[in-house]
C-alpha cells in the first residue's frame, strides 16, 4: 500500500513536470510568434536577397574551381611547380577554355541557360576529384604565420581591401564601359541565344575573352556573378606578383609587392566592376612568369607554350594585349644576342611564341574581320560601318602633347591622374614615382631586375605608342596602363628592401621608406571606407534595398529614369534612336545607343537638310528620340558637332520632334512627328524614304521629371 501512493506521488509530480514544460514551451512559442508577428526580424525581400547573394558566392567559387581543374588538366601534374604558382597558371588557363567554349556554342546559336547549366553540372562531376584534390592542396600548403608585425599589418591591408572590393562587387553595374559594351554585347547574346554583328556598337568587335566569361556569367546567374569574374582577375594578379616574388627574391619583397599593386586605388575600385582591364593586366604578367620558367628550365618546353598560350589569351582580352606578346619576343630577343652558341634555339623560339600567340587569339580577330572586313576594327584602315567623321568623333577626345609633356607623364598620371575624371580617368599611387628612382643608390645585380625593367619599359612605351591617335594627339587612359605596375610593384619592393644596404646607426632609409609606406597604406584604407560608405552597398545586399532604388543612387545623372520610362511606357514596336548618349544596358527596348557620338552629326553630313533626316528615319521606323541634353549643352568649338550641326539639329527637333519626357538639363525624350515628311512629299523620291511607316505608336503624355528626383 505504501509502495503504491508512494508510486501515485512519483506519477503526480512527473505529471505536473510535464504539464509545466508543456506550458513553458508553449507559452514561449506564444510569445515569440505574437511578437514576431508584429515585429518581423527580417521579410521575404531580405531573404530572398541574401539568398541570391549566396549564390552568387557559390557559383562563383564552383566557376573558379572547375577553371582550376581544367586548367590543371592541361598543365599536367608533372609541373613540379608550388602549389599556389600551379594554383594560379591552372585557373587562367581553365578560364581562357571556358572563354573559347561559350564562343563557339555562341557561333552555334547555342546560348541557352538550360544548356549552361546542364554542361556545367556535368563538368563539375567529370572533375570531382581534381577539385578535390585542388582544395586539399590549398588548405594543406597555405598555411601563413605572420613573422612581424609588419607582414601583419600588410596582410590585415590585403584583407580589408578584398573584403570591400567583395562587397563591392555584390551590387548591380552603374559603371560606364559596362553599360555602353562590356554587359551590353552579352546581354544581347543571351537575349538572342548567339553571338551577333551589331553595327551601332563599334567595340562589340573588340577581342572579347572576357566578355564571353560575361556571357557564361550572365547566363549561369546574372550581372553581379560577372562582377565577381573580374574581381577574381584582380585577386589572382596579386597572387601571381606574390608567387612570382616568392619564387625569385626573398624577405618583404613578395608580400610588400603584392600589397603595392592591390594599392592602386583604380585597380581596386574597377575589381568590382565588369570590366576588363585586370583580366589583361593579369594575363600579360602571366606570360612574362611562364617565359621566366622557360629561361630557367629551357628543357621543358611547355613552359615556352604556356607562355606563347597565355599572349593569346592577352590578345583576347584587348587589342593591347600585344604587349604581352611583344615584351616576351623582346626578352628572348635579348636573350639571342646575348648567348651566341643557342641562337638557332632562341628564333625558333620567337617564331613559336608569335605562331602559338597568334593560334589562340585568331577566334576573335577573324570573327571582327568576317563581321567588319578588318580583324582589327576600326583602327588603321576603318572597315565596314565606318568613315572619317566617325573617325573624327572617336579621336576628338585626344590632348596634344609636346615632347616635355611626353617625358613629365609618370608625374602627370600619377600627381594629377583622378579616377573618373579626364585626368587620365584613373588614381594610382603615390610609391611607384616616391620610391623607383631610388634604385639608383641600392645593388642592382639581380638576375631578374633587367627583365622587370625591360617588361616595365616595354609596356610603358606601347601604352604611348598606342595612345597616339592622329599626329601629336594622345588618347591616355592611365587604366590602360596597368599591366606595367605589376613589374613595378616588384621593382618598387626589391628597392624597399635594398635600402637597408644604406642604413646608418644615426638613420635608416629602410625603416623611413617603410614609416611613410605605413602612412600612405593607412590613408588609402581610410580612403577606401568613406568610399565604401558613400557606395553603401549593404542596403542592398541584405535586402533592404531594391535594385531600381541602388540604380538610381548610382546613376544620379538622369540615366536610369530616362530609361525607366522608356521600358514602362512605350510600346515593344517602338525604336528609340540614342543622340549623344552611349549607355543602353538598362534598355529593354530596341534601343539604338549612339557609342561614338555621331549619329545626328553622320544624318548631317549625309542629308544636309532637317527633312531628308526624317525621311531616312522613318525608312529606318524610328519612332522616338532620347537626347543627352547635358552632353549637347557641354560641347565647344572643338567638338565634331558644328554650330551647322546644332543649328540643324535645332530645326529638326522643333519640326518633328514631340517631347514626351522631360528631366531638365539632363535626358528629354521625344516621339518623332512624320506629318511634314507628307506634307513635302514631292520633295523626295522613293529612295529618300517612301513609303512612310504604316502605322505609329500611341504617343504617352508627355512627363516632367525634375533633375534627381524618379518618375
Amino acid at each position: 500500500m505504501q509502495e503504491h501512493d508512494e508510486r501515485g506521488r512519483i506519477d503526480s509530480r512527473f505529471a505536473r513536470w510535464i504539464v509545466a514544460v508543456a506550458l513553458s514551451v508553449a507559452w514561449i512559442f506564444a510569445v515569440y510568434l505574437a511578437y514576431y508577428t508584429v515585429h518581423k526580424p527580417f521579410t521575404a525581400q531580405i531573404v530572398l536577397s541574401v539568398t541570391a547573394r549566396i549564390a552568387d558566392l557559390a557559383i562563383w567559387m564552383m566557376l573558379l574551381l572547375l577553371a582550376a581543374a581544367v586548367g590543371r588538366r592541361l598543365l599536367g601534374r608533372a609541373s613540379q611547380t608550388p602549389p599556389l604558382e600551379t594554383l594560379v597558371f591552372s585557373v587562367a588557363l581553365g578560364l581562357g577554355i571556358i572563354s573559347l567554349g561559350t564562343f563557339f556554342l555562341g557561333t552555334m546559336g547555342m546560348l541557352s541557360r538550360w544548356l549552361f547549366w546542364t554542361l556545367f553540372l556535368v563538368l563539375l562531376a567529370i572533375h570531382i576529384r581534381d577539385m578535390r584534390a585542388i582544395v586539399r592542396t590549398v588548405r594543406e600548403s597555405w598555411v601563413w604565420r605572420p613573422t612581424s608585425r609588419l607582414s601583419f599589418l600588410l596582410i590585415s591591408f590585403l584583407c580589408v581591401t578584398l573584403l570591400f572590393a567583395l562587397v563591392a562587387a555584390l551590387t548591380p553595374p552603374a559603371e560606364w564601359d559596362a553599360l555602353v559594351y562590356h554587359l551590353t554585347g552579352p546581354k544581347m547574346y543571351v537575349s538572342e541565344g548567339r553571338l551577333l554583328r551589331v553595327p551601332d556598337n563599334f567595340y562589340l568587335n573588340f577581342p572579347a575573352l572576357t566578355e564571353m566569361l560575361f556571357t557564361c556569367a550572365m547566363l549561369l546567374k546574372g550581372d553581379i556573378l560577372a562582377h565577381l569574374i573580374h574581381l577574381t582577375y584582380g585577386l589572382l594578379t596579386v597572387l601571381a606578383i606574390y608567387s612570382f616574388s616568392r619564387k625569385y627574391f626573398k624577405g618583404l619583397v613578395p608580400l610588400l609587392a603584392s600589397v603595392l599593386f592591390a594599392s592602386i586605388p583604380t585597380a581596386v575600385t574597377i575589381a568590382a566592376w565588369a570590366y576588363v582591364d585586370l583580366a589583361l593586366s593579369f594575363y600579360v604578367f602571366m606570360a612574362f612568369f611562364a617565359l621566366m620558367n622557360w629561361f630557367d628550365s629551357p628543357g621543358r618546353k611547355r613552359w615556352l607554350v604556356l607562355a606563347g598560350v597565355l599572349c593569346g589569351m592577352a590578345m583576347s582580352v584587348k587589342y593591347t594585349g600585344v604587349t604581352a606578346l611583344v615584351v616576351v619576343c623582346l626578352l628572348v630577343l635579348l636573350r639571342l644576342l646575348k648567348e651566341r652558341t643557342r641562337r638557332p634555339r632562341y628564333a625558333l623560339a620567337i617564331l613559336a611564341l608569335i605562331l602559338i600567340a597568334t593560334a589562340v587569339a585568331s577566334p576573335w580577330y577573324l570573327k571582327s574581320a568576317a563581321y567588319t572586313g578588318n580583324p582589327i576594327y576600326p583602327y588603321l584602315f576603318g572597315g565596314r560601318d565606318w568613315n572619317q567623321l566617325r573617325n573624327e568623333w572617336l579621336t576628338s577626345i585626344g590632348m596634344r602633347m609636346s615632347p616635355l609633356e611626353l617625358l613629365l607623364l609618370p608625374w602627370d598620371i600619377t600627381v594629377l591622374g583622378t579616377q573618373g575624371t579626364q585626368a587620365f580617368d584613373a588614381t594610382i599611387s603615390p610609391y611607384f614615382l616616391a620610391v623607383l628612382p631610388l634604385i639608383l643608390f641600392v645593388s642592382r645585380d639581380h638576375r631578374m631586375l633587367v627583365p622587370l625593367g625591360v617588361f616595365a619599359v616595354t609596356t610603358y612605351v606601347l601604352w604611348i605608342a598606342a595612345g597616339a591617335a592622329i599626329h601629336s594627339t594622345f588618347i591616355l587612359r592611365t587604366r590602360i596602363l596597368l599591366p606595367c605596375f605589376a613589374p613595378l610593384s616588384i621593382l618598387t619592393a626589391h628597392v624597399v628592401e635594398s635600402l637597408s644596404q644604406l642604413d646608418r646607426k644615426a638613420f635608416s632609409s629602410q625603416r623611413f621608406i617603410l614609416m611613410a609606406l605605413a602612412l600612405g597604406l593607412s590613408v588609402n584604407v581610410i580612403s577606401q571606407g568613406l568610399s565604401f560608405v558613400a557606395h553603401d552597398p549593404l542596403p542592398f545586399i541584405v535586402g533592404m534595398e531594391s535594385r531600381e532604388g541602388l540604380l538610381r543612387r548610382h546613376l544620379a545623372d538622369g540615366h536610369y529614369d530616362a530609361l525607366k520610362y522608356i521600358n514602362s511606357n512605350l510600346p515593344s514596336s517602338a525604336r528609340v534612336l540614342f543622340f549623344w548618349e552611349p549607355r543602353s544596358y538598362y534598355c529593354e527596348d530596341h534601343c539604338l545607343p549612339d557609342v561614338v557620338f555621331d549619329h545626328f552629326s553622320q544624318l548631317a553630313a549625309e542629308y544636309g537638310d532637317v527633312d531628308a533626316i526624317a525621311a531616312a528615319l522613318q525608312v529606318e521606323e524610328t519612332s522616338h528620340i532620347l537626347v543627352n541634353q547635358r552632353w549637347l549643352d557641354l560641347q565647344t568649338e572643338k567638338s565634331p558637332f558644328t554650330d551647322e550641326h546644332r543649328q540643324l539639329f535645332i530645326q529638326f527637333r522643333d519640326r518633328y520632334l514631340e517631347p514626351v519626357y522631360v528631366d531638365p538639363g539632363l535626358y528629354e525624350l521625344y516621339e518623332l512627328d512624320y506629318r511634314p515628311v507628307h506634307q513635302n512629299a514631292g520633295r523626295f523620291s522613293p529612295g529618300d524614304g517612301w513609303p512612310p511607316r504604316g502605322t505609329t505608336a500611341r504617343r504617352p503624355p508627355t512627363a516632367t521629371c525634375p533633375a534627381g528626383s524618379s518618375v
